[in-house]
C-alpha cells in the first residue's frame, strides 16, 4: 500500500484527512517540523502534504529538507495564504504543486494521484 506523510499542526484537520486517505494508502502525521523530518527520513513516504505555515521553522525550510534527503519524494504543500508568491516560492524549492486550506478532497485525492504517478516515472 502506497504511504503518505501528513504534516500540519491543526490536530483536527490532520484526522479529517487521515481518515479521507486511510482506507487506500498508509499514513502517518507530523504536528511539527522535527517530528516530520524523522517520519519522512524514517518511513521514505509516497507522497507528503506539508503545510507551509508550520510552527517553529517553516514549511518552506521543511520543503528543502525533504528535498536533501531524497528529492524523489514529491511534496505538496498545503496554505491558507492565498498569495501567489507562497505558492511560487515553494515550487521554485521544489515542491510538486500546493492546494489551499481549507482543503477539497477531491483536489486532494487528484494530487496525489498525480504525484504518485510522477513518482513511478
Amino acid at each position: 500500500m502506497k504511504h503518505i506523510l501528513l504534516v500540519d499542526d491543526e490536530p483536527e484537520l490532520l484526522q479529517m484527512l487521515s481518515s479521507h486517505f486511510a482506507d487506500r494508502y498508509t499514513i502517518d502525521t507530523a504536528t511539527s517540523s522535527a517530528a516530520a523530518v524523522a517520519r519522512f527520513i524514517q518511513r521514505r513516504p509516497d507522497v507528503v502534504f506539508l503545510d507551509v505555515n508550520m510552527p517553529g521553522t517553516s514549511g518552506v525550510h521543511v520543503l528543502k529538507l525533504f528535498q536533501e534527503a531524497d528529492p524523489r519524494v514529491p511534496v505538496i504543500m498545503v496554505t491558507a495564504n492565498s498569495e501567489i508568491r507562497i505558492a511560487d516560492e515553494c515550487l521554485k524549492s521544489g515542491a510538486f504543486g500546493w492546494v489551499p486550506k481549507p482543503p477539497r478532497l477531491v483536489y486532494m485525492d487528484h494530487m496525489a494521484a498525480m504525484a504518485m504517478d510522477q513518482r513511478r516515472k
